[in-house]
């Protein structure tokens, strides 16, 4: 089991699954009105379209992914290559807490401890890592919205994620011509923490990182949402 993505669901639902049409066809209605309320074009996800779909290392890999961007936001080193034995990483909780507001403990403040963010990673860190969509259009901010009514709660931009993916492929090395069924990608990812070049090592992030820049770019092209399912 692990995390799914997709570009073009509707068209794939509309053939294979019809019952659960009517589940996103709502949650797309809500989008709209989302996206009026906040002054945003609206958005027409495609009924015919070619359609795409990958799956993400696990869960966890968006989680390895999402912390080495909040250590870069924060302007610190590159930590190690993510572990499942590592306790839930400090530098990516104290970045969903600047998103929410929370201030650090007086404790931190004393020690110097506490990080300074950028955020310019919330378009790839403030999303559910389980449910939601992101739009092929440009927005700024993440739109946060009533998770009954908008799967995962908050709205991303396919723009921005891509720009931030961009960002941490660079700084990886990743190699352009990797895509989700590079076979070495998928040998670098299972020898996590081991490999010459940097994206090597960093396995589940570089996977992670290139098969959600490919669900950009397929969403970019056909203008259907990628969609996490």
């Amino acid at each position: 089991m692990g995390l799914n993505l997709s570009v073009g669901l509707i068209v794939d639902l509309r053939a294979n699954d019809p019952e659960g049409v009517e589940y996103y066809a709502q949650a797309f209605s809500f989008v709209g009105q989302l996206l009026a309320k906040t002054g945003l074009p609206p958005h027409v996800e495609p009924v015919e379209c070619e359609t795409w779909s990958a799956q993400m290392y696990g869960y966890s890999g968006l989680h390895y992914l999402r912390r080495i961007a909040a250590h870069v936001d924060a302007g610190l080193p590159l930590p190690p290559p993510g572990d499942r034995n590592d306790p839930d990483d400090p530098v990516l909780e104290a970045y969903f807490d600047n998103v929410i507001g929370k201030k650090p403990g007086l404790v931190q403040r004393l020690l110097g401890k506490s990080p300074r963010f950028a955020r310019s990673f919330d378009h790839l860190i403030v999303h559910s890592d389980s449910e939601g969509f992101y739009l092929p259009q440009d927005f700024s901010e993440v739109l946060f919205a009533d998770d009954k009514k908008l799967p995962g709660g908050m709205l991303g931009s396919v723009p921005r994620l891509s720009a931030e993916l961009d960002r941490l492929a660079e700084l990886l090395g990743i190699p352009d011509q990797l895509h989700a069924q590079s076979d070495e990608l998928w040998e670098a990812a299972d020898s996590q923490g081991r490999g010459g070049a940097l994206w090597e090592r960093y396995g589940v992030e570089s996977y992670s990182c290139v098969v959600l820049r490919e669900a950009c770019r397929k969403s970019m092209a056909t203008g259907a949402a990628v969609v996490f399912c």
